[in-house]
């Protein structure tokens, strides 16, 4: 079953190879954000490192109707062009050089990036993404290409007063008058519509599974009570899938995040589920509708979809159906149904 697995991941894996920008390979991003929730804007200063793979006279980045300032290539000023959806360098670059490119932007999204704002009958504020499709690049300039995978280190800056997560470990929070800065660390690369942010208030439970990585479950503090119900069998999902698909979870934190209004289900952001409230149930409720096959799912999108990925979005079929037999596979998890793989004997 595991060589199975194993070869399989290789198989998705052959989908990786190609890239929309096939004479530049993006390795790292420093971002640094602020975001405010009256205006409901975005602004950052990003680096990104690269290297050209054959000689060219252009690069871009996919951005969704932003204005930019302060672009430069190597720490000199650099021409560039913008349209309503990307920002394209204009500068010739030889085979195998190395090259920093940095830049300064805003915008106002009007989709992926959701702001729940203040209103006269709740003081509940909350800000989240979701960026599977074509979407991150509504709020960070970054590649729709879902194969040129980047190590991310975002720091985002918000009122101190809540909670601000990120894909990653968070490494630093330096905290000022009224506002902080959250540092977290990627350490492996992904893609960009696996980017993620969460800004609400919060608490958490953390869990640890046999393998060591940190299980961070996050809730609302007047749903402490709904805390064990709806993250029912966490452990135990992680557990059964680490040894099921007979690779180690790929990242080094896991995050689940509960948010208002969202557009689906959940979502298998990289090390960080978003997923809608809806799911936050009491033990009676719980036996009608619950969060544990949402969460197999969300989980085995770690390895299938966020570790590999597929090619293009035609391919979201491979993504979503390895998932979902996982995900059904982890049914017997706390006796909640019959096993059901999607692998019959090992090869």
């Amino acid at each position: 079953m595991k060589q199975f697995l194993f070869l399989v991941i290789l198989f998705l894996g052959a989908y990786a190879q190609g890239q929309q920008q096939k004479n530049v390979d993006f390795t790292t991003a420093k971002v640094d954000l602020t975001l405010n929730s009256e205006v409901k804007s975005i602004s950052g200063a990003v680096v990104y490192q690269f290297k050209a793979l054959e000689k060219t006279n252009t690069v871009f980045l996919d951005a969704q109707n932003m204005e930019f300032t302060e672009v430069k290539l190597n720490n000199k000023p650099v021409k560039y062009e913008v349209d309503a959806k990307k920002i394209t360098i204009m500068k010739k670059l030889k085979k195998g050089t190395k090259h920093a490119l940095s830049f300064s932007y805003s915008a106002k999204p009007k989709q992926t990036l959701y702001f729940i704002n203040e209103t006269e009958n709740s003081s509940f504020k909350q800000i989240w993404t979701q960026g599977q499709g074509k979407y991150t690049s509504h709020w960070l300039p970054s590649f729709d290409d879902m194969n040129e995978k980047v190590e991310f280190d975002v720091t985002i800056s918000f009122d101190k007063n809540y909670e601000v997560i990120a894909n990653g470990i968070l490494t630093n929070k330096q905290i000022a008058e009224s506002t902080a800065k959250w540092h977290f660390d990627m350490e492996k690369p992904m893609s960009s519509y696996l980017l993620a942010l969460t800004i609400g208030n919060y608490q958490k439970k953390e869990l640890r599974s046999n393998s060591g990585i940190p299980i961070k479950l996050y809730y609302y503090p007047e749903d402490s009570l709904k805390v064990e119900p709806t993250y029912r069998y966490s452990n135990e999902i992680f557990d059964f899938l680490e040894a099921e698909i007979g690779m180690p979870y790929p990242w080094k934190v896991y995050k689940q995040i509960p948010v208002k209004d969202f557009l689906y289900a959940g979502m298998e952001n990289t090390g960080t589920t978003i997923f809608s409230d809806a799911f936050f149930v009491d033990e009676i409720a719980f036996n009608d509708r619950n969060y544990i096959n949402v969460n197999a799912h969300e989980l085995a999108h770690q390895w299938f979809g966020n570790l590999v990925t597929m090619e293009w979005w035609k391919e979201l079929g491979l993504n979503e159906g390895f998932a979902t037999c996982v995900a059904a596979a982890a049914a017997a998890v706390g006796d909640v149904g019959e096993p059901q793989r999607c692998w019959q004997s090992e090869i």
